[in-house]
């Protein structure tokens, strides 16, 4: 990454080489984008940040009046990390534009277990804080925009002096600290029904300060995809195979298990696992007895994701009652990319997934039921259903990154934020 620093900024603080000239969208003041997080890196959340940030650069102004295609005018903030002297976002995300960022100093213990990611956390709260502290005794108009990465690092944020807008991706701890950000917080986005009720139950938050918005999908990586017989010969997998697909970090809230025993259950069709290795997939599915048909290809990129949705006949969104995140709070980006790439969808039938799949936009299986997956599976790869296909398309097209910020923009627009 190409660091200085910036004339006039507080010793110990660099920025990208990246300066952002464009005019704002009518009504919007700079966003401060701040997230507690190691960026760049592949994991989801990183994605997410990412692609929320190159909307934002890329948003014309939502009014019907506007003249200009001119995106907001953002920063993005993050620690020190040995992740952000390795590559901008940029280049690591494979983005369209640049991401202004500024570095904060930082401690990059986070992934040293639970009391040093605290310790890096609580360093990142102070060195944030005096950082608004700065930008507000200077004189700057802004908003303060943060992603939930933890349970307590953005509760300070309100105390900037800035309106503050946060995502919530999963429900939050009732205790002093969230009840004092909750009252104070501008506005809460949160990424699907389950996660806004339980908030606003909890917390008593009026919903005109609440929007729902599950995550979004780049659709740019769908322009130019390709056959399914041109993908399985890219990925040297025999064209004659019924192929379900699951694409995804292993996670054990996942119920990553399940596939074991639909494979079994279903040995006239292939199953395809993409996200890692198989020595991970077995560790977090706690099963080492894989049946044959049951194929672990490891990770990809990013943007081959659509070529291995290309080729496959059916393609899986997991969801487990055993856990209360997979079961109510996730909101998982490959829905929409599921959607994109016009390929049967099977679905557990979990709120926070009917939350955000029409009923009829999928073929449902009932969680943590191997037997219900394995026929719903057979039945999608053999009478896969077009006009489900050209809906679920339809319905992406609504969900990009850049439709998902044009409605925040809206929220905030109207909000007078």
């Amino acid at each position: 990454m190409c660091l200085r620093f910036r004339e006039g900024e507080p010793e110990g603080i660099c920025t990208t080489m990246t300066p952002n000239t464009k005019k704002q969208p009518s009504d919007i003041p700079k966003i401060i984008f701040i997230v507690n997080a190691r960026m760049p890196n592949k994991k989801a959340y990183g994605i997410q940040i990412a692609q929320m940030c190159q909307a934002y650069v890329e948003a014309g102004s939502v009014r019907s009046d506007a003249s200009n295609g001119a995106g907001v005018d953002l920063e993005l903030v993050i620690p020190r990390t040995h992740a952000s002297s390795l590559a901008s976002l940029k280049d690591a995300f494979k983005l369209r534009v640049d991401i202004p960022t500024t570095i904060l100093p930082g401690l990059d213990w986070y992934s040293g277990g639970r009391m040093l990611f605290f310790i890096s956390s609580c360093v990142f709260i102070c060195t944030s804080q005096l950082y608004l502290w700065w930008k507000k005794v200077r004189g700057v108009k802004a908003l303060v925009y943060t992603v939930d990465m933890d349970t307590f690092s953005f509760v300070p944020l309100v105390l900037s002096g800035f309106p503050v807008v946060v995502e919530m991706h999963d429900q939050k701890p009732r205790n002093i600290f969230t009840r004092f950000f909750f009252k104070r917080a501008k506005l809460i986005i949160a990424t699907n029904t389950e996660i806004q009720r339980a908030l606003a139950e909890r917390f008593g938050i009026p919903t005109d300060r609440m929007l729902i918005e599950p995550n979004g999908v780049d659709l740019n990586l769908f322009m130019h995809t390709p056959t399914r017989d041109e993908a399985r010969r890219a990925l040297a997998i025999p064209q004659d195979q019924k192929i379900a697909l699951y694409v995804g970090r292993f996670y054990e809230w996942k119920g990553l298990d399940i596939l074991v025993d639909a494979a079994q259950q279903a040995p006239d069709m292939q199953w395809y696992v993409v996200g890692d290795t198989r020595a991970v997939f077995e560790r977090v599915a706690g099963r080492t007895d894989l049946p044959a048909n049951l194929h672990i290809a490891g990770a990809c990129e990013p943007s081959d994701v659509p070529r291995w949705l290309a080729a496959a006949d059916a393609l899986l969104v997991l969801g487990t009652k055993r856990n209360e995140q997979s079961y109510r709070h996730t909101a998982p980006m490959k829905v929409y990319e599921y959607m994109a790439a016009r390929r049967p969808i099977v679905a557990s039938r979990t709120p926070a997934l009917t939350s955000m799949i029409a009923a009829q936009d999928a073929v449902w299986y009932e969680p943590d039921d191997a037997h219900s997956l394995a026929l719903t599976a057979q039945s999608a790869v053999s009478a896969p259903d077009s006009a489900a296909l050209d809906r679920a398309f339809v319905a992406a097209q609504s969900h990009s990154w850049k439709e998902r910020v044009k409605r925040i923009i809206s929220k905030l627009q109207s909000d007078a934020l």
